[in-house]
C-alpha cells in the first residue's frame, strides 16, 4: 500500500523500477517534487558518498522531512 518514488544516478536503474510500480524520478530535484510531506527519504549509497549526497539533499528539503541512511556506511 505504499508507493515508492526511486532516482539513481543510472537512468537505466530508475527505468528498471518504473517496470515495477515504482515512480521513477530524473533528478534529485525530482525526486524531492515527487515526494509527499513530510517526505521520508530512505538513502542507499556506497559509504563514500553518503555525506556528499546528504549534502545534495539537504538544500531540497523542510523541516520534519527525516532522511535514513540505509546503506553501508561506517558508523
Amino acid at each position: 500500500g505504499h508507493e515508492c518514488v526511486v532516482f539513481d544516478m543510472s537512468p537505466k536503474a530508475v527505468e528498471d523500477l518504473a517496470k515495477e510500480n515504482a515512480i521513477g524520478a530524473s533528478s534529485l530535484s525530482d525526486f524531492v517534487e515527487k515526494l509527499s510531506t513530510p517526505r521520508a527519504i530512505w538513502l542507499m549509497v556506497p559509504a563514500a558518498v553518503v555525506d556528499k549526497s546528504i549534502e545534495q539533499l539537504a538544500p531540497l528539503l523542510s523541516p520534519g522531512d527525516v532522511i535514513i541512511d540505509g546503506g553501508n556506511s561506517y558508523y
